[in-house]
């Protein structure tokens, strides 16, 4: 489990856009201060 949080704040750190689940559907995630970030989950 450890690695893939890693892996997850590596790709948030460099402006990409993460899938997690949640209790209904899968939940998208980005880095909301990173403008370039937030183009790619619109």
């Amino acid at each position: 489990m450890k690695d893939e949080i890693k892996r997850c704040i590596d790709v948030l750190y460099n402006g990409g856009v993460i899938l997690y689940p949640t209790d209904t559907v899968w939940g998208i995630g980005c880095d909301a201060t990173n403008s370039e970030a937030v183009k790619k989950n619109i």
